[in-house]
């Protein structure tokens, strides 16, 4: 068979054991040949904390933004999961594995001369919402069991097709044609690589787009490289290596991660919150947020004209909804303030139906 790449990661195996550091979000530039566990177990010795978890998983062909949250912040990772991602991806037309990827076997060997018109008409049909099937291969549970375990096993997975959407799918610089040299069962074979840049929803899979790709072009694809490049507002200018991590624990004693206040900017939109809407989280209630027709969750924040609480200072996260909605609103989050009134709860939970402005 064709010869999977070659890993050369940048993934230290000594690293350092830190101090317990705070609560938090570590932006990680994953390295080529490590698993998202295996990125997160490393964490947890640099941050030497135990509660470590992240967002949205890559695969060990994959490079680029992993989020872990560490301490209290990992209750921030189901919003950080949702937020849309970008990629670039690197798809070679012309053969087919049973993993999508270049760590599986080949299945079919069909050889590929593409154009950039041929690829770019290819990419049309995959803008905007789509239905796409998962790749067998991936962590999808399938009456309770994974799909990669299943298909490991030899089962025959069948994974129903999701709902997602590609809001970018752009093809970059010309794809390149060259010669594949197999072996006995794969002789050589001409191929057409291709890097295509992806922004997509939470869900999307790059390696099943590169197969449906190569299936409408009736010649086989899967992907050879994956950057993730962002996810939501976090870029990789804001992404350190495991080494550099490691330094930074060998300096300084401790890990230094973003910290709660600002990990929650970063994930929802700003809401400035007036005198009112403090005094009543301050007593446990629901904030009235008249006239609000938002529906994604939003940051409460004070005002200039709160005599309580220095302006900026973070209150809570809280779903904004319409008046007619008030008794549904609810406070997700409630971080801690420097005014002493208000208590410094994490999460609330929804009262039951029925009742307005309690919590739990």
């Amino acid at each position: 068979m064709f010869d999977a790449p070659d890993f050369l990661p940048d993934c230290p195996e000594d690293l350092p054991r830190g101090e317990t550091c705070p609560p938090g979000l570590v932006i990680v530039d994953k390295p080529r040949g490590l698993s998202s566990n295996a990125v997160a177990s490393r964490i947890r010795r640099l941050a030497g904390q135990k509660k470590v978890g992240y967002a949205g998983t890559l695969d060990p062909l994959a490079t680029g933004i992993l989020i872990c949250a560490i301490g209290k912040a990992t209750r921030l990772l189901q919003y950080l999961t949702a937020h849309d991602k970008v990629y670039t991806a690197r798809v070679r037309f012309g053969i087919s594995t049973d993993t999508d990827d270049a760590l599986g076997q080949v299945t079919a060997c069909l050889g590929a001369v593409l154009t950039p018109e041929d690829i770019a008409a290819a990419l049309v049909p995959w803008r905007g919402p789509v239905n796409q099937i998962p790749a067998k291969f991936s962590a999808i549970k399938i009456g309770g069991k994974r799909a990669y375990d299943l298909a490991r096993a030899g089962n025959n997975v069948e994974i129903q097709p999701r709902p997602v959407t590609i809001h970018r799918l752009e093809l970059r610089g010309a794809p390149v044609v060259e010669t594949v040299v197999g072996d006995d069962s794969n002789p050589p074979v001409s191929v057409t690589d291709a890097e295509l840049l992806v922004e997509c929803s939470a869900g999307t899979y790059v390696r099943a787009l590169a197969r449906d790709l190569g299936a409408d072009l009736g010649v086989g694809a899967h992907l050879t490289a994956l950057r993730r490049i962002s996810v939501g507002s976090y870029g990789l200018d804001q992404a350190r290596s495991l080494s550099e991590l490691g330094t930074e624990v060998e300096s300084r004693g401790m890990l230094r991660p973003l910290g709660l206040d600002a990990a929650i900017l970063g994930i929802f939109p700003e809401l400035p919150g007036d005198e009112t809407q403090v005094r009543a989280l301050s007593f446990g209630q629901t904030p009235q947020l008249a006239g609000s027709t938002r529906e994604a969750t939003a940051l409460l924040q004070t005002t200039n004209s709160n005599p309580t609480a220095s302006a900026g200072s973070l209150l809570a996260v809280t779903e904004a909804t319409t008046d007619s909605d008030a008794g549904k609103k609810r406070v997700i989050a409630l971080a801690q303030l420097e005014n002493e009134r208000l208590k410094p709860i994490w999460v609330l939970r929804p009262a039951k139906s029925g009742t307005s402005g309690t919590y739990t």
